[in-house]
């Protein structure tokens, strides 16, 4: 409940934190102040209090997160989040209809020995400032002809024949082989296969396919489990091929959960921590590693990811004549 303070002028006045910022309000009689109340809500749930040329660049960039967030996943929010506590100090107690294409650029320049991140928060400054146009805040983006500096494109690595073999012949247990296999054969991104369960496999006695539909990201260690891909094409159907139908049939009647990758650590019918899936990782990378020793063939370690299957995968598919849109 509010707390009234009766002025000398025979007034009350109270006041309403909303996002940070406090709003004074001033009424007759402590009716007329509650209406007021109600009214500043309405108000500030409409988006209206922000459509001033005197708001502050920190209260707006709050107000745009917070309707920017339930239309995006658990790793994203994580991502704006931090670029919005960090990296707009230089302009956060600018008003917004103040800020200039030069103050744009210097909290770009401030970045300029990191260029992943100075594109990033380009990205998320250039989002709130077309917004505030559409407040109709601004007439003009001070973001647009910003200098940014260059990323430099990172070569996709595929597995070269000796390391396809490494994979095949390396020593891993059942639940590092099952990861190899649908990375290397059905071509899943790291978050789609974390988030497979035994429902998304569909077997006949000579055949089968895999369902892709959901994923799992990590934000600190936390598992977010996602009813969604990285977009609508991603959604799709992956035919498992004759070589790998025996183990997969195998490996899904040998596990006790419904997931297929768990903490093994616990019993429970859970993801696997973001430390689970790295240290499963490591130990992939650590038996092709071993029997490159054992068998005398090359293994570069350098860029080598989860992703490498699958861009081997792609590589394989687009040497066969299958259109990857299709695939």
């Amino acid at each position: 409940m509010a707390k009234y303070t009766k002025r000398k002028d025979g007034r009350y006045i109270t006041s309403v934190t909303l996002e940070n910022k406090k709003y004074y309000i001033y009424g007759k009689t402590i009716k007329e102040i509650d209406r007021k109340i109600i009214e500043l809500k309405v108000k500030y749930e409409q988006g209206l209090l922000l459509k001033s040329t005197n708001v502050l660049f920190k209260d707006y960039k709050m107000r745009w997160f917070k309707s920017k967030k339930p239309m995006i996943g658990a790793k994203s929010v994580a991502s704006y989040q931090s670029i919005i506590n960090n990296h707009f100090t230089r302009i956060d107690y600018m008003q917004v209809s103040k800020i200039k294409k030069t103050d744009v650029q210097l909290v770009i320049n401030d970045l300029v020995d990191h260029p992943n991140t100075a594109n990033k928060v380009y990205m998320t400054l250039n989002q709130i400032m077309e917004n505030a146009v559409d407040d109709d805040i601004i007439t003009k983006n001070p973001c647009r002809r910003i200098v940014k500096p260059k990323l430099e494109a990172k070569e996709k690595r595929i597995l070269t024949d000796e390391e396809f073999y490494l994979t095949e012949v390396a020593d891993f247990n059942d639940r590092e082989k099952m990861f190899v296999v649908l990375s290397k054969y059905c071509g899943l991104r790291p978050e789609e296969t974390r988030a497979l369960t035994k429902d998304d496999f569909f077997l006949e006695a000579n055949s089968g396919y895999v369902r892709i539909n959901k994923t799992v990201v990590y934000v600190s260690n936390q598992a977010i489990f996602q009813q969604f891909t990285k977009n609508d094409k991603s959604v799709r159907d992956i035919p498992l091929f004759a070589n790998i139908l025996p183990f997969v049939k195998y490996y899904l009647s040998s596990i006790q959960t419904n997931k297929l990758f768990t903490n093994l650590s616990s019993k429970k019918d859970e993801y696997m921590s973001n430390q689970s899936y790295k240290w499963l990782v490591k130990k992939i990378k650590d038996k092709i590693r071993m029997k490159a020793w054992e068998l005398n063939i090359e293994f570069k370690e350098d860029g080598f990811t989860p992703y490498t299957f699958r861009h081997t995968y792609a590589t394989l598919l687009y040497y066969s004549g299958i259109n990857l849109k299709e695939a």
